[in-house]
């Protein structure tokens, strides 16, 4: 079951220090666990560090998150600015009327033994430099990286410092400087995305005042409208400055052969005609016209990346660096979590300093097959709810309201060809649990990094294609079985 106590031995010796190229979430998360093992780290980030901690946007917590949040520790601060989510209900764009639900059954979250949850970017920014920082993590701010030795581990500064590491971690996003270092020049080279992503931030003091937005500001749904070659989705979060909720809304637009810069931080005037404000409901019109401001982001899209790891064994790429999501996903902030708890998890082991390249090795072959299926899911679920008007969105919302009825009913009541045809995918993402991939990793391949006899370059040619094998479909642990 996920979420289960492991038991795995703990490095008590020879220490590495980490330099981590960019503050992000990714950056942060895994100065954060590495200082907790026990090695010395240094977050470089050319803003003040005020920025990321103060955005607003929605980010939902997966199970996959939530688990690995609640195992360091974080659970009580999270759920002061959260929101636990119960269903997600998809919306005919124009017409406001209710496709169907995707329930969060009872038996199913309690199996995945984690919730669904919505927060801020900013409040779990915020909260993971609070928590490096008490760990002993040290920032420099307003430091611009311009360039990575890779073989002699060093990390060059805009103003000339050079900054020494066993181990550089670029978490530096999706206009990474660390990137091409490790990937080569292809690594800044994709394919502009036809749609642009829109974040947008309503306070629900505004929406209390229309008694047709008044429910949105209590319910925990994930609403879902489906428009004419667009989308809308919105979901409450909690400011923890104020307590007080607001309403956090992501548009996918096409960009009509603008494109839009992939950046969080650049915010503009609401622009109606921009987010083919029209093809929406009236309700959803007014809502999005309570905001003064929205913060679109461009993507590009890029196949999945041959190497994460310079072959220096020196370099390892996290985050966007290492796997550019599709901007507000429901995985962005998890699979930069996981990455982080994958890598801190590895460098927890017991192994010696020369296992270095070993242990960056097992995090690429751990952490490649799950990205890119994560990546190839979430842009095939916003495509999903992007449809133009045509024959197979009318095929798309004919099956939602076919299975609206089976969707709510219990658990145990559903038919099992149902649950598998519906939950098969969210559960293989939900339910993986990025300790248990180390722990089944350390059980294969430990006694190997524990032989004096086997030198370092065999041990990591013998564990470099042992990853693969563990990702397998779960679904059969879930529906079959029941969670009894």
């Amino acid at each position: 079951m996920p979420g289960g106590p492991l038991n795995m031995p703990r490095r008590t010796s020879q220490m590495l220090r980490f330099v981590v190229v960019g503050g992000s979430i990714a950056g942060v998360a895994c100065a954060y666990a590495l200082q907790e093992a026990g090695h010395q780290v240094l977050v470089v980030e050319q803003g003040d560090g005020r920025c990321n901690s103060q955005t607003h946007g929605g980010i939902r917590s997966p199970p996959n998150m939530t688990r690995l949040l609640n195992h360091w520790g974080l659970g009580p601060a999270i759920a002061r600015v959260s929101v636990k989510a119960n269903r997600f209900t998809f919306r005919d764009g124009k017409s406001g009327e209710e496709l169907g639900p995707l329930v969060l059954h009872e038996k199913l979250m309690k199996a995945l033994a984690a919730d669904f949850l919505y927060m801020q970017h900013g409040a779990l920014h915020a909260m993971f430099v609070e928590f490096a920082k008490s760990a002993g993590v040290q920032f420099r701010y307003n430091t611009e990286v311009v360039s990575v030795d890779p073989w002699k581990g060093v990390v060059i500064t805009r103003k000339g410092a050079k900054l020494s590491a066993d181990v550089i971690i670029g978490a530096d996003g999706y206009r990474s400087v660390v990137r091409p270092v490790v990937v080569g020049p292809e690594g800044m080279k994709g394919v502009l995305d036809k749609r642009v992503s829109v974040n947008i931030t309503v306070p629900t003091d505004l929406m209390r005042q229309h008694n047709d937005l008044a429910q949105l500001t209590v319910s925990p749904e994930w609403s879902l409208w489906l428009g004419d070659d667009c989308a809308m989705h919105g979901l409450l979060t909690v400011d923890p400055r104020s307590s007080k909720k607001e309403y956090g809304i992501v548009m996918h637009v096409p960009t009509d052969g603008k494109p839009a810069q992939n950046s969080w931080a650049r915010s503009q005037p609401l622009d109606e005609k921009f987010l083919k404000l029209d093809r929406f409901e009236p309700r959803i019109q007014k809502l999005v016209r309570l905001a003064q401001t929205m913060t679109p982001t461009g993507h590009t899209i890029y196949e999945p990346f041959d190497n994460w790891v310079h072959e220096s064994g020196k370099v390892v790429l996290v985050g966007e660096a290492a796997h550019p999501l599709m901007p507000n996903g429901s995985h962005n902030a998890a699979m930069s979590i996981e990455d982080a708890m994958t890598l801190s998890t590895l460098f927890s082991l017991p192994a010696s300093k020369s296992h270095t390249s070993v242990l960056l090795s097992a995090y690429e072959e751990l952490r490649q097959p799950r990205c890119a299926a994560t990546q190839a899911s979430e842009l095939r679920k916003r495509n999903f709810i992007c449809l133009p008007l045509g024959p197979e969105q009318q095929t798309r919302d004919d099956a939602l309201r076919d299975a609206r009825a089976r969707a709510l009913l219990d658990w145990d009541e559903a038919e099992e060809e149902f649950l598998r045809d519906t939950w098969e995918e969210y559960i293989d993402l939900f339910a993986f649990d990025a300790r248990e991939a180390v722990e089944d990793w350390w059980t294969k391949w430990g006694p190997a990094i524990s032989r004096p006899r086997m030198s370092d370059s065999r041990i990591e040619s013998v564990v470099a294609t042992s990853a693969s094998g563990y990702f397998a479909g779960s679904m059969s642990a879930f529906a079959g079985g029941r969670m009894k």
